[in-house]
Parts: C-alpha cells; sequence; structure tokens
C-alpha cells in the first residue's frame, strides 16, 4: 500500500462510516481516490510531489502546500474515498464469491439504496473537487505551485482543469459562476460582473 494522504481518524470522523469499520477495507479505497481522482485533478507530476514528500515520521510539506492538503485536498479526498467506498461496505468478496456484508445479522441495503446515497456523496465529493480546482485555478493558490502549472505529458497525466459540477436545478445559458454574461450582452445589456473584471478575469463567466 502507498501513501494515504488521509488518515483513518479524519475519514471515519467525517463521514458516516463506523467507528468499527476495519480499515483494511477502506485503504484500497483512499487510495483509489487517490491515484484514479485526485490525480486527475493534480496531474502525475504535483501528485508524485506531494507523496514523495510524506514518510512514516510526517512531511516536509512547506506554508502553501500545508494549506493545499489540509484545507482542500483532504476534505475532497474524504468524500470521495466514501463514495468509492459505498458498494464495498456493502458488498464483500470472500473465497466462496461475492457476499451481502459479513455480520450475521446486518440486513444490506438493496441496490437502489445504495445508488442513492452513492448519488448524495458524489454531489458532496464533486463540490469538494470544485473548490479545490478553484483554489488552483482562480483562487489563492493560483501560480504557488510550479509543478502543478509546469506539467507536460512526458510527466504522465497532466491536470484535468474542467470543472464539471453543478447542482440539480438547470438554467439555460447559465455556467457554474452564474448567468451567462455572453448572452446578456448579446441582448445589448449594459451590464457589469465582479467575477469577470477580477485579475485574473473569471475563467467561468462565460
Amino acid at each position: 500500500m502507498g501513501v494515504l494522504l488521509i488518515s483513518e481518524v479524519k475519514l471515519k470522523n467525517f463521514t458516516n462510516i463506523n467507528k468499527n469499520v476495519d480499515m483494511d477495507v477502506l485503504k484500497a479505497e483512499v487510495q483509489i481516490a487517490q491515484d484514479i481522482d485526485l490525480q486527475t485533478i493534480l496531474g502525475t507530476r504535483f501528485y508524485n510531489h506531494l507523496l514523495s514528500q510524506v514518510s512514516s515520521t510526517g512531511n516536509t510539506f512547506n506554508a502553501d502546500e500545508t494549506t493545499l492538503v489540509n484545507d482542500y485536498i483532504q476534505p475532497f479526498l474524504i468524500q470521495q474515498a466514501y463514495f468509492q467506498s459505498i458498494p464495498h461496505l456493502a458488498y464483500r468478496t470472500m473465497n466462496r464469491g461475492i457476499v451481502d456484508g459479513v455480520m450475521e445479522n446486518a440486513a444490506s441495503v438493496d441496490i437502489g439504496t445504495m445508488q442513492y446515497l452513492r448519488n448524495i456523496q458524489k454531489q458532496r465529493a464533486d463540490f469538494y473537487m470544485t473548490r479545490l480546482q478553484d483554489y488552483l485555478l482562480i483562487g489563492k493558490g493560483q501560480n504557488l505551485f510550479p509543478d502543478y502549472t509546469s506539467q507536460s505529458t512526458r510527466d504522465g497525466m497532466i491536470p484535468d482543469r474542467s470543472q464539471k459540477y453543478n447542482n440539480g436545478i438547470y438554467l439555460a445559458h447559465s455556467s457554474r459562476k452564474g448567468y451567462s454574461m455572453r448572452n446578456i450582452n448579446k441582448r445589448g445589456v449594459s451590464t457589469y460582473s465582479e467575477l469577470e473584471h477580477e485579475n485574473p478575469p473569471c475563467q467561468d463567466c462565460y
């Protein structure tokens, strides 16, 4: 098992995972959340850079990296790891095949309920994913991390900077930051957008 950026205590304290759940069941899902989901956001070079600074005795993060990991990466990983874990908490692979849970008197939820719970958890994880991306792209974290901004395909995966999160309400001609400035301006209406006049300008106003 590789380096994990969240602890068992944090994972269980900030999710609905019972304190009695064996961490061995969860470690693989945390690793999946890191390797697949976090690496996709950060890119391979920056992802490996952060992992390389963690050891059994602590970490060597600088102040900016500490803020990034503690305030943005860990909240995302906690929710994403729980999302990844839900099916495997309900169904375990045993020597006789895939079974419902492991407790003799426990009743597993049906597939529909499990999917409903995963949908809720996915919205939470996506919120923290977008919050992390916003910090790196248009927030106080922009230009603080050279390994994030200067990656190429030679380094492996490059960061996915597309922001896919939105809530369940659809508004025509809108963006995640608000109503589309482009569609308002087509109607000849004079407008001022604080986001649009930021330095650098908002990347999602149009």
